[in-house]
């Protein structure tokens, strides 16, 4: 009905609140446990308790029949039968709850009485237990010669309860103790728990208060407690490193833009201040494609980045001779080589499973590179290596060494080591940002050593054909 649902939905809520609480899970856990082992030590103790009363009363049962069939060491034959008469009246006065049955067996041999233990004219059996009537008895059988050559059979039975009452009184203090127990270790589990459970609450307090961009103090915190504040905190900076990062992306993003957006409108509000000739038309139609054809370059590069940060790997991969593409790379270059007045050398073979088109791109990124900050006069070389299971591609390039600052954030996007230079309309400062995005679809990753006379700046790629099916990778926030 309607108005039963409410209830309803709030007794389902809290019985899976029940289900899912940690307090609840712990508590059964620990009630189990103390259960278990005091089931398990309760048992043991019965069992050796029980054992013990057992061998106790069988061996009353023996000291019994051995006083009946003691036999002076002077008398000349078997017990005479006045003197077993006797001492079986003795032994119900000293144990009346004792009982003797004697009979006659006529039977010469006294080997072919009752199993046991033989003594001169004396056989005595194993004490076993039997129940007669309902009730419980230790049975032993005394078989002694008597001078006529016959055998006296004698039973003894002791009866059990008293046996039995000792150890239902154990096993009910057993029982008490394991029920105290086990209530004793769910109370103490509940209060330890609970008290877990507030620092767990102002744990999680001072997370929400963090979310603003607050850390949690690591003092007073329990050890294991201690990687979940220290994970928390490091997510934390990643986030706001991420959203600086993030910003300051947007920001140069913006600046970049500008530039090209404001020549643009610029040079076309100029084409229309006044009548224009077909060829002066032309001339700033020509311009306004060489600005267009920049921004369409600098978008397409932020549409690359922006999948590699979303985690896309390379396709059709294959086993790549690197020394070809490095080859082809180099004459790619030649223009620029001409212009800047320097020349470039390959240096060393490898060979990769990787994506060649990819693989060129982050070559001739990586050799523009050294190319705006190469000595005049210096060289430039594009060196290939394997090593163990990486690939190793990189272009060393003399002039000044970079700074440790700069050679940290040099694949950064829209990053300038020299922001002093004036070709920002030629380079937007994406380059080696997008080598560090063909690294991370590769699996690979991007560096920058200083050296004394110049700079080396590259990529390791994984050198073993298993690359080809690469498996998930967990995208970067935009800006980094």
């Amino acid at each position: 009905m309607p108005g039963s649902a409410p209830g309803a939905t709030a007794g389902a809520a809290s019985s899976t609140g029940w289900r899912r609480s940690l307090l609840l899970k712990l508590t059964l856990v620990q009630a189990l446990a103390v259960g278990l082992t005091f089931l398990v030590v309760g048992t043991a103790l019965y069992k050796v308790k029980e054992g013990r009363l057992i061998h106790d009363d069988q061996d009353l049962l023996r000291r019994y029949a051995e006083s009946l069939a003691f036999q002076e060491p002077s008398a000349p034959g078997p017990l005479d039968r006045e003197t077993l008469e006797h001492r079986l009246d003795d032994l119900r006065l000293i144990h009346t709850e004792l009982v003797l049955e004697v009979r006659k067996v006529a039977r010469a041999d006294p080997a072919q009485g009752p199993g046991g233990s033989a003594r001169g004219g004396t056989r005595l059996s194993e004490a076993r237990t039997e129940r007669h009537g309902g009730r419980g008895f230790e049975v032993l059988d005394l078989a002694l010669a008597d001078p006529d050559g016959s055998i006296t059979a004698v039973t003894l039975r002791l009866p059990t309860s008293t046996r039995e009452q000792i150890l239902t009184r154990y096993l009910s203090i057993i029982t008490i103790g394991t029920i105290v127990g086990v209530l004793a270790s769910v109370t103490l589990s509940v209060l330890v728990i609970r008290r877990w459970g507030r620092r767990l609450r102002r744990l999680s307090a001072e997370a929400r208060e963090a979310a603003g961009g607050g850390r949690i103090a690591a003092t007073h915190v329990d050890a294991e407690l201690s990687e979940l504040v220290a994970a928390f905190n490091g997510t934390v900076d990643e986030l706001e490193q991420a959203r600086h990062q993030s910003e300051a992306f947007s920001a140069d993003v913006a600046h970049e833009l500008r530039s090209p957006l404001a020549t643009l409108i610029g040079g076309t509000q100029l084409a229309l201040s006044r009548p224009r000739s077909v060829d002066e038309l032309r001339e700033a139609l020509a311009s306004n494609l060489e600005e267009l054809e920049r921004l369409k370059t600098l978008v397409n590069d932020m549409l690359f980045l922006a999948r590699a940060d979303q985690g896309e790997r390379a396709s059709s991969l294959e086993q790549a001779d690197l020394a070809t593409l490095a080859d082809a790379t180099v004459d790619y270059c030649t223009v620029l080589l001409d212009e800047a007045g320097l020349s470039a050398r390959r240096v060393g073979e490898a060979s990769a499973v990787c994506n060649e088109g990819l693989i060129r791109r982050a070559m001739a990124n990586l050799l523009s590179n050294a190319i705006q900050h190469c000595s005049a006069d210096g060289r430039i070389e594009l060196h290939l290596a394997a090593t163990g299971s990486r690939v190793r591609i990189w272009v060393f390039n003399s002039g000044a060494p970079l700074s440790a600052d700069t050679a940290a954030r040099i694949f950064d996007r829209f990053f300038r080591a020299n922001e002093a230079r004036t070709d920002h309309d030629v380079h937007h400062g994406l380059g080696l940002a997008i080598v560090a995005a063909v690294a991370r679809m590769h699996g690979g990753e991007v560096f920058a050593e200083p050296r004394p006379d110049g700079n080396a700046i590259g990529l390791d790629l994984p050198g073993d054909p298993a690359f080809r099916d690469p498996g998930p990778l967990r995208s970067r926030p935009a800006g980094i």
